[in-house]
């Protein structure tokens, strides 16, 4: 019986720790598609300078949670949004408005699907 103890400790332990990590991955991709839509905003409104500062920023949160990314999310995802920030990254710098504009929905949109893969949901266990 002690076993059985256990290995329901054990279980409830991990469905937390993931639920923990889905929360904390909405969380950490919620805030960096907000800084990035008004990132996007300041782009409209002619302030370049601004909206690179603003998504350089929120690049720098994306570095200091490598180790995190990293280890509990598959490489290729977080490699895909490394990316994207490089292309964002690159056409706020030349000012390309269209260019950026897609760009930075296409990495907005990654960021949802990165969170939205460590949710508990059907789809996701199916």
């Amino acid at each position: 019986m002690k076993r059985l103890y256990i290995a329901a400790a054990l279980l409830i332990a991990l469905l937390g720790a993931s639920l923990a990590n889905a929360w904390y991955a909405q969380r950490l991709t919620g805030e960096m598609r907000e800084d990035l839509s008004q990132a996007q905003l300041y782009a409209k409104q002619g302030n370049w300078s601004r909206a690179e500062s603003l998504t350089r920023q929120v690049y720098e949160d994306w570095q200091n949670h490598h180790f995190y990314l990293h280890t509990l999310m598959r490489h290729s995802d977080t490699d895909q949004v490394l990316r994207a920030f490089r292309t964002v990254l690159e056409y706020l710098q030349l000012q390309e408005p269209d260019q950026y504009n897609a760009a930075n929905a296409d990495l907005m949109a990654q960021l949802e699907l990165l969170a939205e893969m460590e949710q508990a949901s059907v789809v996701n266990v199916l």
